[in-house]
């Protein structure tokens, strides 16, 4: 029997009972669906964090951070806290450096008539908001022109915003903050999986890093951000200034770039991400092997129901090889088209929940290819029993069968 007759045979078996097919790969199509749709949304929210960390400011922008910030323990002797003005005057001087600008971090109350919140501060360059991955959603970011001349101006996060103001608009009213009024110019939301809010909650206030300074001169200026001019080599920069700040400080572990904590963020999320996807996805397997079980179970009976039409093919010649790749072929169709259909069930609801959450979805050529094979697979491993059993009935009592 040619390889199209099995395939018309087995179509044509199927289709005569459509609903037992239907339910017999049900188990294979979830089991399908759900690997793919878990490896998708895994892989698409490690792409999602891994993106808020290299922003495109992010990509030209080198952020030396002293170490004791990156790597903090006990404090050693000489051990650098802050950077300096002459840090930020010695990192100037450098060719490749496009500006200079410094970032700082801290809470503070503030208030607005009889309301009063305990509020992080980011304060910083004009870019702040692709640093920091926050968007203006009402009014407008601060200007470089707002940070040189020191305007007392801020921006409030949308939960900090409705907690001052209420259902007011906010724009070109002022808050307090240790008794300075600073003008609302905008309100911001974070960008998908804004690390800092989460950490330090949500309640969000950003003003020029310049204008933070004069309310808190106390503070310390714990963020170097270097832009790097184009076509310039940003990692050799780096390494250049890291070092030029360690001598000027008199440590040679004083700064350190902030690159390789980055890194550590992006191994760490990639391991997390990874065994995540793989402990739940494992969970989905066992539907998958279950539906196999079911595949397994439906061809048994199948094998039983048609005796008396394997006798009549055994008498009109055909052979226990034929039989035995007929049953097989069946079983491989039914779990081969649950393949399939899972996997677009399983790529339409990621792409549903892509939809309705910030996650993307990464849909891969691997977990697809893989899902199909391994649906296959099943459709082999459970279908030879069933195959062989059947290949194996005596055609004289397969005949006298009822």
């Amino acid at each position: 029997m040619i390889l199209s007759e099995m395939l018309w045979t087995a179509w044509a078996s199927l289709r005569a009972n459509k609903l037992r097919t239907f339910l017999t790969m049900l188990g294979i199509l979830i089991g399908v669906g759900s690997i793919i749709a878990i490896i998708a949304i895994g892989q698409g929210g490690q792409a999602a964090i891994l993106s808020t960390l290299e922003s495109s400011r992010a990509q030209r922008t080198i952020q030396i951070l002293p170490t004791e910030l990156v790597a903090p323990g006990l404090p050693q002797p000489g051990q650098v806290l802050d950077i300096s003005s002459s840090d930020l005057q010695l990192a100037r001087q450098f060719s490749g450096v496009a500006s200079v600008d410094y970032t700082l971090f801290g809470q503070a109350y503030t208030s607005a008539g009889t309301k009063t919140v305990n509020a992080s501060i980011q304060a910083g360059p004009s870019y702040l908001d692709e640093i920091g991955h926050f968007v203006v959603i009402q009014g407008r970011m601060f200007t470089n022109a707002d940070v040189i001349a020191h305007r007392k101006v801020v921006l409030l996060s949308q939960p900090l915003e409705a907690k001052l103001f209420g259902n007011l608009n906010p724009i070109g009213k002022t808050i307090q903050i240790q008794g300075q009024p600073l003008q609302v110019i905008g309100v911001t939301a974070s960008t998908q999986l804004n690390l800092l809010q989460g950490v330090f909650g949500s309640d969000y206030l950003y003003m020029p890093a310049t204008t933070c300074l004069d309310i808190f001169p106390y503070w310390n200026i714990t963020e170097m951000d270097v832009e790097v001019q184009s076509g310039a080599d940003k990692a050799a920069l780096a390494k250049r200034l890291v070092l030029a700040l360690n001598i000027h400080a008199h440590n040679s572990n004083a700064f350190e770039d902030s690159s390789r904590f980055l890194l550590g963020i992006e191994k760490t999320v990639g391991t997390v991400t990874s065994i995540l996807t793989l402990v739940i996805g494992a969970v989905a397997g066992i539907a998958l092997i279950v539906g196999g079980v079911g595949v397994m179970n439906i061809m048994l009976v199948s094998v039983t129901e048609r005796t008396q039409e394997i006798g009549i093919r055994m008498s009109l010649g055909a052979t226990r090889r034929a039989i035995l790749l007929q049953f097989l072929t069946e079983s491989v169709f039914i779990t081969a088209l649950g393949g399939v259909l899972g996997v677009m069930l399983g790529a339409a609801a990621a792409f549903a929940i892509h939809a309705f959450t910030p996650l993307p979805a990464v849909i891969s050529w691997w977990a697809v290819l893989g899902s199909f094979l391994f649906s296959a697979l099943i459709g082999v491993l459970c279908g030879i029993y069933p195959a062989n059993k059947a290949a194996r009935l005596n055609p004289i009592e397969a005949l006298r069968y009822e």
